[in-house]
Parts: C-alpha cells; sequence; structure tokens
C-alpha cells in the first residue's frame, strides 16, 4: 500500500523575520538629525532672551482670549493661524513668553525637516546644504524665536515646494496644495501675494486635470474657514480675517511700494553675509555649468518682489533668506565636492593646508597692521611692519617647499574659505539674540522690546505686592495685583500681556486718557501725552523708560560710506571688523514711554518719590 507524499511545508515569512537594515538608514539620517540638533541649539540659545515685542504680546493676548472664550483684536483676525497655534500652546502648557514662542521654534524645525523633501528634485547635496544655511541663518533663527507667522510662512513655502515637485497627477497631491496654500494667507498677510503665484504655478502644474485643480480650490477655501473661524466656533472669523488681512496688506506692503528697500540689501552685507557670497558662487557655477536655472530665475524674481513690496520687514527677509538659500546651497555642495577630502590622509597634503592657514593668517595680520597705521610711536609701528613681513616671508618658504611635495595643494585650499565662511555663519546664529551693547548693529532687532523694560515691569509687581497683597478681590485671587493701570492704547503692548493678572488694566484713547488718569496709580503714555496726564494728576512721579529698539543711523543710509569705501582700503579693515562685532560709531537710542507713578506706588519701586 503506498503511502501519500506529503508536499514539504514552505515557510511563511512573518513580521519578525524580516530584516531592517539599520545601518543603511542611520547613515541616510544622521546628516539630517545633526543639523537639527544644532538648529534647535542655536534657537534654545536666547529663546527668552528678548521679551515679547507688541506684536507678539498683542497676539499672545489674543491667544489667552482665544482659550478663554474672550473677543480678538484685529491682530489676531489679520493672523489667525499663529494665534491659534500660541493658543494651542498656551492650553497644553500655560500662557507665558516661552509657550508663546514654541510654535514657531517647532515650525523652523519643520522647514529643515522639509527640506529633506526636496531630495529627489534638487539631490542629497544640494538639500542637505541648503538646510545648513536654513539653520544656521540669523534671519531665520530671529523668526523662529519670535510668535509671528513669518517662520510659518517659510515652513509652509517649502513644503509647498516639496508637493509641486512631486509627478504624481493623482488628487491627494492636489488636496495637499490646498491646505498649504490656505496656510500662507492665515500666517501672514504677504501670504496673499504667495498665495496667487501658488494659484498660477498649480494652474499649470495640473492644467490637463481640472479635477485636481477643482479639489485644491475647494481644499483652500475650506481651509480658510476652518482656520479663521475656529473650527466654526465663531462664525464671523471669516470675514474678520479677510477684511483685516487685505487691510493690513494694502497698508503695510503694497501702498507705499519700495519702502525700507535697502534693508534686505543691507541684511545680506552683514548678518546674512555668507549666504550672499555662497549665492553668488552658486549662481555663476550654475551659469558656467548650464544647470537648470528655474530656482535661480525664481530666486531672482523673488528678492526683486521683496524689495518692492516687503517693506523691510521681517517676512520679507526671513523670505529673502528662503530664496537665497538654494542657490547657497548648490554653491556650497558644489565647493565641497571639489574638495578632495581623501588627500588629506597624505601628510603632505595636510601640511600643505596647515602652512596655507599660517600664510593667509600672517598675510592678513600685516594687512590690518599697515591699514590702521601708526597708533603709537612710528618706531614701534615700523617694527611690527618689519617682524610680520619677516615672519610671512619664513612661512611662505616653508609652505612652497612643501606644496612641492604635496599632491593636490591647490585644491585642498578651498577648505580655508568654507572654514571662515563656517565660523562667521556660526558667529552670526549664536549672537543674533545677544541684548547686549555688543551687537547694536543689525536692522534684525528693529521694534523688539527693549531688554530693560521687564525690569520696570518686575518692580511694578513687586510694588503692587507689597501695597495690595492683602485686598480681598475675587478677581485677584491669589492677591498683590490690585494696582489701578492705565495703559494708553498705542503702547499699551507689551505692559498689556505682562500685567495681565491685574483686574484693574484698563486701556483708553488719547480722547479717555484724562478721566480715566484721574483714579490710576500706573500710567504708562508716549512722551507726547504727559501733559494731558500731568494736567489731572500733577503728583505723579514720572520716569522714561527705554520702549522699542530701532535701526542705528548709520544703516539707514549706509550706501555713501560704502560706496567711497570700496576705493579707501582703510574701511575695508572696518568693515571686517563690523562683520565680526557689528559695532557703529552712533548708537541708537531707543524709543521710549513715560511710566507715571503715585508716590506710594513709586517708594515700593524704587523710584525718586519727587513728583
Amino acid at each position: 500500500m503506498n503511502t501519500p507524499t506529503v508536499p514539504p511545508s514552505t515557510p511563511v515569512s512573518t513580521v519578525l523575520d524580516r530584516e531592517i537594515p539599520l545601518v543603511g538608514w542611520a547613515i541616510r539620517i544622521a546628516p539630517w538629525a545633526l543639523v537639527l540638533v544644532v538648529a534647535l541649539a542655536v534657537r534654545l540659545y536666547g529663546f527668552r532672551t528678548y521679551p515679547l515685542s507688541a506684536h507678539e504680546a498683542a497676539l499672545a493676548s489674543d491667544a489667552v482670549a482665544l482659550v478663554t472664550g474672550g473677543d480678538l483684536t484685529s491682530v489676531g483676525w489679520t493672523q489667525p493661524l499663529p494665534t491659534i497655534l500660541a493658543a494651542l500652546s498656551f492650553f497644553l502648557f500655560g500662557p507665558g513668553d516661552g509657550a508663546a514662542r514654541l510654535p514657531s521654534l517647532l515650525a523652523g524645525l519643520v522647514a529643515i525637516i522639509g527640506m529633506a523633501r526636496l531630495q529627489p528634485v534638487l539631490g542629497r547635496p544640494v538639500t542637505l546644504a541648503s538646510a545648513w544655511l536654513l539653520a544656521l541663518s540669523p534671519t531665520l533663527i530671529l523668526a523662529s524665536t519670535r510668535l509671528d507667522g513669518v517662520i510659518v510662512l517659510v515652513a509652509t513655502l517649502i513644503l509647498i515646494f516639496a508637493v509641486l515637485s512631486q509627478r504624481s497627477q493623482e488628487l491627494q497631491p492636489a488636496l495637499a496644495l490646498g491646505v498649504l496654500a490656505a496656510a500662507l494667507p492665515l500666517a501672514h498677510p504677504l501670504g496673499w501675494l504667495l498665495a496667487l503665484a501658488l494659484a498660477l504655478a498649480g494652474s499649470w502644474r495640473w492644467r490637463a486635470h481640472p479635477g485636481s485643480l477643482s479639489l485644491a480650490a475647494t481644499s483652500f477655501i475650506a481651509t480658510l474657514g476652518l482656520t479663521s473661524t475656529a473650527l466654526l466656533t465663531r462664525p464671523q472669523g471669516l470675514a474678520l480675517f479677510l477684511i483685516e488681512s487685505w487691510t493690513a496688506l494694502w497698508r503695510d506692503f503694497l501702498r507705499v511700494p519700495a519702502a525700507h528697500w535697502t534693508r534686505p540689501l543691507l541684511l545680506l552685507a552683514t548678518d546674512e553675509f555668507p549666504m550672499l557670497v555662497l549665492a553668488i558662487v552658486g549662481t555663476i557655477l550654475i551659469v558656467r555649468h548650464g544647470v537648470s536655472s528655474w530656482f535661480a530665475l525664481g530666486a531672482a524674481v523673488g528678492v526683486l518682489s521683496l524689495l518692492v513690496f516687503g517693506h523691510g520687514s521681517l517676512a520679507a527677509l526671513a523670505l529673502q533668506s528662503l530664496a537665497l538659500s538654494f542657490l547657497a546651497g548648490y554653491g556650497l555642495s558644489r565647493l565641497i565636492g571639489q574638495v578632495p577630502w581623501a588627500r588629506f590622509r597624505q601628510p603632505w597634503d595636510a601640511a600643505a593646508l596647515g602652512a596655507s592657514t599660517l600664510v593667509a593668517l600672517v598675510s592678513l595680520s600685516l594687512l590690518g597692521r599697515i591699514l590702521a597705521g601708526p597708533e603709537g610711536t612710528v618706531l614701534a609701528w615700523i617694527a611690527g611692519i618689519v617682524s610680520l613681513i619677516l615672519l610671512l616671508a619664513v612661512t611662505l618658504w616653508i609652505a612652497l617647499n612643501i606644496w612641492r611635495r604635496a599632491e593636490a595643494p591647490q585644491r585642498t585650499l578651498l577648505v580655508l574659505p568654507l572654514v571662515a565662511l563656517f565660523i562667521l555663519a556660526s558667529r552670526n546664529a549664536m549672537l543674533v539674540n545677544a541684548t547686549t551693547a555688543y551687537r547694536p548693529g543689525t536692522v534684525l532687532h528693529d521694534g523688539d522690546t527693549a531688554p530693560g523694560l521687564l525690569i520696570t515691569i518686575e518692580r511694578i509687581r513687586r510694588a503692587s505686592t507689597d501695597l495690595t497683597m492683602f485686598q480681598l478681590d475675587p478677581r485677584d485671587p491669589t492677591g498683590g495685583h490690585g494696582l489701578v493701570v492705565v495703559l494708553e492704547s498705542t503702547v499699551a503692548q507689551p505692559f498689556a500681556w505682562y500685567l495681565r493678572d491685574f483686574p484693574q488694566l484698563q486701556l483708553a484713547t488719547s480722547t479717555e486718557l484724562a478721566t480715566a488718569a484721574q483714579t490710576a496709580q500706573v500710567v504708562v503714555v508716549p512722551p507726547n501725552q504727559q501733559a494731558v496726564v500731568a494736567g489731572v494728576r500733577p503728583d505723579l512721579v514720572w520716569q522714561p523708560l527705554p520702549y522699542q529698539l530701532t535701526v542705528p543711523p548709520t544703516l539707514e543710509s549706509p550706501w555713501g560710506h560704502l560706496f567711497f569705501g570700496l576705493i579707501d582700503p582703510r574701511d575695508w579693515r572696518e568693515y571686517i571688523s563690523f562683520l565680526l562685532y557689528r559695532r557703529v560709531a552712533v548708537l541708537a537710542r531707543p524709543d521710549s514711554v513715560l511710566v507715571g507713578l503715585s508716590p506710594d506706588v513709586a517708594a515700593h519701586a524704587g523710584f525718586p518719590a519727587v513728583p
């Protein structure tokens, strides 16, 4: 009797039997993880150094109102997306400066992650180099540490580029494009101009697929409606958003074209100097190698449009840095690719680089001493020059002998300018949020709140604690916030934000100021309104207070000095010194406000009680 043959069982593959190539995945992800770590580190350094600006404080106050069910101001309706993000942060972590700026910090990291999505189009070297430039860009670092829709605008644009680069003609990219396009005007009024340009690009992208276009338009409108109404909880939100956003776009950007057009150019010549150099190199290489120049043309058109309509705002400066980062990333990647890194394993090639570095340092020292002139005795100056010349001759002789033994000394020299630009970019990134007089020469802090304002606010809070700690007011359950505070509406922020726990805080217009100040214990007014309050309250002690930072006069109109500096070698040394230290001859005095205190509050706040 024959026994039936049983076929051998086929082993069944399970999830646990699969091999995951972790080594290859880690190698691919490690450079991007390093970029994110560096970007997070430079943004956390000085994250809360500056107080909230007036605009930030207005958005933060509206975010608190959104959480508590209050009414929003025109600032919140103009930029509903950052207001909602701040409200979500407050809901999770409670209101505060750090929680207010947390969404911007995360959006800055999302922008770098979004750059990785462009690798299929631009290539890994270009996108990685551009990501490093975004991580170390002082403009984008500042935007990532401010409560505003600027960095959200930048991150959304990068994600839109990633969606447009997909070759798929399915409906999913069109849906994502509509949602992202709606985020542009929701984040900032300039987003309307970007959304218009995106509509033209999307129409060309899906010109043969009307269904995709209709889906993108539908998702755009739906996202606008849902976000501006805070998920339909405020039905009037869409109309208010459109009115306030279009009004701000016309008032702040379109009404006066080419206003402050020098600021973006000045930023490139100072804080963004490394990116400017690499962008010029990238443009030259694109033209020279005949590479497709669509993004070079787009960057040029974008920068020109920002010069005309950007009004020198932080949004315009950040978008300019984003546009140039692609050109600079291409230039940086090509320069890095030209360096024969394997040659540094050869002793003579490594020695040639070291000797060339010494020659460059001695040459710069000699040039600087010559341009500085005899600051003391002429004999000491001449002796110093002679010694540097002898040292240069010796180092040059050593370098030439080493060069003869090296195999590729010329190409290894590319490391020197790359290292110099990296050091300068790192320095600019770390010092962008410095508060001392060490860094006054920048246009990025125009409109920021003076750091000293918090000292006076803290004094007022301590005085309030001393005087009103035991007042039984149900509106002040913890006590200590019983002072009557009156703020003139044009300078109300950020005082209203930092004194938001005071139940008797009142905002008054110029016509209401005299009446409101009659019972006030603390009054904050602009200098031109002091006489109005002093007429009804002659007993107040007035204290001037630095309010907002301004741009130094030298940087408002620097072009004449820069033009003549091109032909005067002595100014070259001053320019290099300015790139390192940002020191200007005449410091800009911040705009000020006047704080009027009743005599008892002034005494407890540490101010002389002399009206």
